[in-house]
């Protein structure tokens, strides 16, 4: 396109009352103005697509980490439990004969077998051990709509040469962490705790 056509398309595209001056020899391009808008419009989608899809694929990997801390956190409650050295002796003496015990972290509360029961001194530790690791992997401690330990326990007095009589406890573990679009789990193999009488120190294995 020359000089002369090129400048006379500017004028009929941007000058509304000046197209006498190409009016007979740009017949073709009555909807150039239109065109050029289009031209402009779709020179910015690729960049506005390029921000979407970056920002979707960015979300992508902190929703990934997110599930991925979760789930670790699931897993890891399990094993806080089963090293809590005290929580043997607080089931001792508050429920020593078994059952389905369930440590309620949001609303710090304890049942045994569907049952309330005093609230034992695991819960508030579990709960404070709960919101500092929501706390260092950023997730918001509102967004955890549930979290519970289930044990399950049998409980007997046996007698052993090294430790005499004993309190024991046999037990396994199930954790839920949930969400709302999701519950994460964890458990853990049977674990065995014993609690000496008389001595107040805890052997377990």
């Amino acid at each position: 396109m020359g000089e002369l056509d090129y400048k006379r398309l500017m004028k009929a595209s941007l000058d509304p009352h000046g197209r006498d001056a190409a009016e007979g020899e740009f017949d073709g391009f009555m909807s150039t103005k239109s065109v050029l808008w289009l031209a402009a419009i779709a020179e910015y989608m690729p960049p506005i697509a390029i921000v979407t899809e970056l920002g979707w694929h960015s979300r992508a990997p902190r929703e990934k980490q997110r599930h991925k801390a979760l789930q670790a956190v699931a897993n890891s409650i399990c094993n806080v439990v089963a090293d809590d050295r005290r929580y043997p002796n607080e089931v001792r003496l508050n429920l020593p004969g078994g059952g389905r015990l369930v440590l309620d972290l949001i609303n710090r509360r304890c049942t045994l077998n569907d049952a309330d029961v005093d609230t034992l001194g695991i819960v508030d530790r579990l709960s404070a051990w709960l919101y500092r690791q929501l706390g260092n992997a950023r997730i918001p401690a509102d967004g955890i709509s549930g979290a519970r330990i289930d044990v399950n326990y049998t409980a007997s007095e046996r007698t052993y040469l090294a430790s005499g009589r004993v309190w024991e406890m046999q037990f396994s573990l199930r954790s839920e962490l949930a969400t709302p679009d999701q519950c994460y789990v964890g458990t853990t193999t049977a674990c065995t705790a014993a609690v000496p009488y008389g001595v107040g120190a805890l052997a377990s294995w």
